[in-house]
């Protein structure tokens, strides 16, 4: 079973809670800390440890840093949707485009630039500079394929 990944960690998904009666695990705050959901209990004291370890690291980093390493791996995942980041298959067939997919990326890229702006420091500018460049792929892309989609 795979897990999800939320804010306050990665979870494993069960039964429905509404289902089996319970209230849902955000309802239910932990002993000590008001509000905070109860930890799963099949996590160890030592992975509660690492788990707050880790998030200990996460808040010594800037909230604009990891935004911008998150809007990097948007551009790449565009890149793979528009089939320019794989290499081509044994017959030295490139991927397909998929413009769609590829276009919710690039959206999702503009919005988090474009929402957070002159917020995100240093980072607008290379950030804008890789949006722009993407978007004119997107265009080639597009063109080459017979596509008339816009991002």
């Amino acid at each position: 079973m795979s897990t999800i990944w939320t804010p306050s960690g990665e979870h494993t998904p069960r039964e429905d809670p509404a289902a089996a009666g319970a209230p849902p695990a955000a309802a239910t705050p932990a002993a000590g800390h008001p509000g905070e959901p109860e930890a799963p209990g099949d996590l160890s004291p030592e992975e509660v440890a690492a788990i707050r370890r880790l998030h200990e690291e996460l808040r010594a980093t800037p909230a604009v840093d990891v935004l911008a390493n998150h809007a990097i791996q948007i551009f790449q995942l565009a890149l793979v949707y528009l089939g320019v980041a794989t290499p081509p298959d044994e017959s030295g067939r490139p991927p397909l485009a998929d413009l769609a997919n590829a276009g919710i990326a690039i959206d999702a890229m503009a919005a988090l630039i474009d929402g957070l702006g002159p917020r995100l420091g240093d980072h607008e500018t290379p950030l804008r500079d890789g949006l722009t460049e993407i978007q004119m792929l997107f265009v080639r892309v597009a063109d080459a394929a017979g596509g008339h989609e816009t991002p």
